[in-house]
């Protein structure tokens, strides 16, 4: 059925607010199936994925635990194994016989209970965020695990009470409801309110403001997790860069010396050792490259409700085809970041 319209001009930034809530296009039966049942395959797969992160650090516990990544690693699958988990159930917490949503068999109890637990994935990105924050401390500044160790109780803080803070707070103002490919901060009815935070022709009975609230307690978040990890990654680049160049005059010097020497009395050449800013440099690369792919999966992730946002930004409309890369993409967390654990290029 079609959707409230959105009155408010497109590149409002009141209007640039969740295209899968009240002001989703009229979608066809089969499209409806397609967005509620994506989800639950990619939210299966992202739970499997984070599932298996926990099961292999928590089995060689007294050896993997001991190191900030493995710590940082289980914090992070610990929560996007339960988001996943939240996002595989896709429209069934929706109310059933909530008009316009494909396969909504849940309650107000459920929808809520799926939403706190849908905001709850601002913790994944935080902790993508302190990720890359270690492997800056790690490659750019050259600190140590056990330095490293002395600031992680603040890093595991920054990652979860925050995000924690922003769903409990949407608890007692009802901000979870239908928000059509699943429950999330919505206002109920739809129509009694639209994007803009214009009042509709009925009263709201939950969720009002929800426009505000979905920048206050995520995308604004999101967005800033999204901008710091780039910087930092920037700064990794550059750290790398430079130890490369550095390495190239130590190699010329490392040859000069080498040529310089004279042959010993057996007829052979004197050698010298390698040097060993060359292992040094080969295990940054690695680092780096762990990094960039951790940093890869969590754009993926997040790339395609981006791009959702930009286009309703700027024509205000909402497309079949990016709505689906939307329920897609972004349960598979967990599962993209079982790919770089198991078969990225691994320092740990």
């Amino acid at each position: 059925t079609a959707a409230h319209p959105n009155t408010e001009h497109p590149t409002s930034p009141r209007a640039w607010t969740d295209q899968s809530s009240a002001t989703m296009p009229s979608y066809t039966s089969a499209q409806q199936k397609t967005l509620s049942v994506l989800p639950h395959i990619t939210g299966v797969l992202s739970l499997l994925g984070s599932c298996s992160i926990l099961y292999d650090i928590w089995t060689d516990r007294k050896h993997k635990l001991k190191r900030p990544y493995f710590r940082i690693l289980l914090g992070m699958s610990l929560f996007d194994a339960v988001t996943s988990f939240s996002t595989s159930l896709s429209t069934w917490p929706i109310p059933r016989g909530t008009e316009g949503v494909y396969g909504a068999l849940g309650t107000t109890g459920t929808c809520t209970a799926q939403g706190f637990f849908n905001q709850l994935s601002l913790t994944s990105s935080f902790y993508n965020l302190v990720l890359a924050a270690y492997y800056v401390m790690l490659g750019t500044y050259q600190m140590t695990d056990e330095k490293i160790a002395k600031y992680e109780p603040f890093m595991h803080a920054f990652a979860i009470l925050p995000s924690m803070g922003f769903a409990i707070a949407g608890l007692p103002l009802t901000l979870y409801n239908n928000a059509n490919l699943w429950c999330w901060i919505a206002a109920y009815p739809p129509t009694c309110e639209d994007n803009s935070g214009r009042h509709g022709d009925v009263p709201c009975e939950r969720g009002h403001e929800s426009w505000l609230y979905r920048w206050l307690f995520f995308y604004a978040p999101l967005w800033t997790a999204i901008a710091s990890v780039t910087l930092l990654m920037t700064m990794l680049t550059l750290s790398v860069k430079k130890e490369e160049k550095q390495m190239i005059v130590l190699q010329q010097e490392y040859r000069e010396r080498r040529a310089s020497f004279t042959e010993g009395e057996n007829g052979r050449q004197n050698s010298l050792p390698s040097p060993p800013e060359k292992a040094h440099l080969a295990r940054t690369k690695k680092m780096f490259y762990q990094a960039l792919f951790y940093v890869g999966a969590f754009y993926l992730t997040w790339i395609s409700g981006t791009i959702a946002r930009l286009v309703q930004l700027i024509n205000g409309k909402s497309y079949f085809a990016l709505m689906c890369l939307h329920s897609f993409l972004t349960p598979l967390q967990g599962f993209f970041n079982f790919i770089v654990y198991r078969h990225g290029p691994c320092v740990a």
